[in-house]
């Protein structure tokens, strides 16, 4: 400052006189002085600003452009890349080592799923506003420029995108999409891939295994009504066993699993189970596994028909019936519900039967009822009839004479081949005795058969009962006896004794 001082000094001495002296003097004079306090204050800013611009401020992450930073770079330099992020760090929580936090995750609901059911994704931990790419499988985690992603070495299958989905304002989203309906692998890897960011989530869905899938074209209906039915997540190639409200026994129908274990739309019957609510089943003979889909199993009304409505014993009638369940036996009882049938007739396919018929027996008599239940299905129904009795007539050769007269006997409508008594009566109120027997034909008609032969001491009428032991049913002839005016001398007969073969 001192040497400063002494080169201004000469100056003042040296000034010029007259005028153009004075205005240069002046000139000088007017500039402000300079302290030197005050150009230390002025070198120390500008060494603060070039250090402080190029030190500190980038630090803050603040650019100062224009600034030559130390080093003789100027602006031309490289300027250092912006640190990612650190991660954050593992934990050791209750002995397992776990991530910190920050990192993308993604959850799958359900995690056990059903071939060709529907899979909802929720992820978290992603950048705000990115487009997020989910695969079925595993594709590389580092980004192409392109933004596309390619499987990773070594992949067992080439990952298959399933969907895209942005994610929001903390970084969240939820996809939904259809899972594959042919089974590859007990477990799927499921990726959701930030668009040109490292960000990366995976989780396992394991397809369940032993728990295959049935539809039916329609879900209500009656045993023999036919549907379509479609089968998959079975094994390839097995045997499938279907059966309707059980899983075991002999099974309704058999198939053949695909080479993807699917059977295509196949038409079956309903079968027979119970009324209400039940399901079909698809058992895998191999697999074993198992398949159910609910059904509605309508009641039957089976109805039946009889021809004719009234018969005699040892005449048939004749019935047909429908509404049953398809295949099944019918059995048929009389007058009761259960007990010992009478007799089964098989249904046809469509549940009905034709042309079964019974042969009545003689000891029925009055009104009866046929009762008709489906062995499988218990569809149940009745029908009455009448079993009419037989009316017999029967004449005598004559129908009056004298003590001494042969009479023979005809008669018709008795039952077809029964064996008829003859019992006479030759007062009234008295027992009868059996006098002579014949078996009538096919027809129950007889002609000039059985002999007997008027007492003598027979006076006003003989009255014969003519009874069939079979049918039980009986007719009466009488036969007039005129008066001899005395007696007749014939002799008593003797007691008839009955052939073995007309018993019955």
């Amino acid at each position: 400052m001192q040497t400063l001082k002494r080169r201004m000094a000469p100056a003042k001495r040296r000034a010029p006189t007259g005028t153009t002296g004075k205005r240069r003097s002046r000139k000088r004079l007017s500039r402000p002085k300079i302290s030197g306090r005050r150009l230390l204050v002025a070198a120390v800013a500008v060494f603060l600003l070039f250090s402080v611009g190029r030190s500190v401020l980038p630090a803050l992450g603040i650019e100062a452009p224009g600034l030559p930073s130390f080093g003789g770079g100027g602006d031309d330099a490289p300027t250092t890349p912006v640190t990612k992020a650190p991660k954050a760090p593992t934990v050791d929580l209750n002995g397992v080592m776990v991530p910190g936090g920050g990192e993308p995750m993604i959850t799958l609901n359900p995690g056990l799923v059903r071939l060709g059911g529907s899979v909802t994704v929720n992820g978290s931990g992603f950048d705000q506003g990115s487009v997020i790419e989910v695969y079925l499988g595993s594709p590389a985690t580092a980004a192409q420029p392109s933004g596309k992603t390619k499987p990773s070495k070594g992949a067992a299958a080439k990952p298959v995108q399933v969907g895209t989905a942005k994610a929001g304002k903390y970084g969240i989203f939820t996809l939904n999409f259809p899972f594959p309906t042919k089974m590859t692998t007990p477990v799927l890897e499921v990726t959701a891939q930030a668009r040109g960011s490292d960000k990366v989530a995976k989780a396992e869905a394991a397809v369940a295994q032993g728990a295959g899938q049935a539809t039916l074209s329609a879900i209500v209906g009656k045993p023999g009504d036919v549907i379509n039915l479609t089968v998959k997540g079975f094994s390839p190639g097995e045997s499938l066993a279907v059966y309707w409200g059980r899983i075991s026994g002999d099974p309704a129908l058999t198939l053949k699993a695909d080479e993807d274990g699917s059977v295509g739309k196949t038409p079956i019957k309903v079968g027979v189970t119970a009324v209400g609510t039940t399901s079909l089943v698809v058992v895998g003979k191999t697999s074993g596994a198992a398949a159910s889909a609910p059904f509605q199993v309508l009641r039957l009304y089976p109805s039946i028909k009889l021809a004719p409505y009234a018969v005699k014993a040892t005449q048939s009638i004749t019935f047909s019936g429908a509404g049953f369940a398809p295949g099944e036996r019918v059995l048929v009882r009389l007058n009761a519900a259960g007990g010992q049938p009478v007799m089964a007739v098989t249904t046809d396919g469509a549940g009905g039967f034709k042309g079964a018929g019974l042969t009545m027996p003689y000891q029925l008599k009055g009104a009866q009822s046929l009762v008709f239940i489906g062995e499988q299905s218990r569809a149940a129904t009745s029908s009455g009839f009448t079993i009419l009795p037989y009316t017999p007539q029967a004449r005598t050769n004559a129908y009056g004479g004298l003590p001494g007269t042969v009479v023979n006997f005809y008669a018709t409508q008795f039952a077809p081949n029964e064996a008829v008594h003859v019992y006479a009566k030759t007062s009234k109120g008295a027992k009868g005795d059996l006098v002579s027997a014949f078996r009538v034909n096919k027809a129950g008609t007889a002609r000039a058969v059985g002999q007997y032969t008027i007492p003598g001491n027979t006076e006003n009428s003989v009255i014969f009962e003519l009874r069939g032991q079979l049918s039980g049913s009986t007719a009466t002839v009488n036969f007039k006896v005129d008066s001899s005016g005395g007696p007749v001398d014939i002799p008593t007969p003797k007691p008839y004794v009955l052939p073995k073969d007309l018993e019955k």
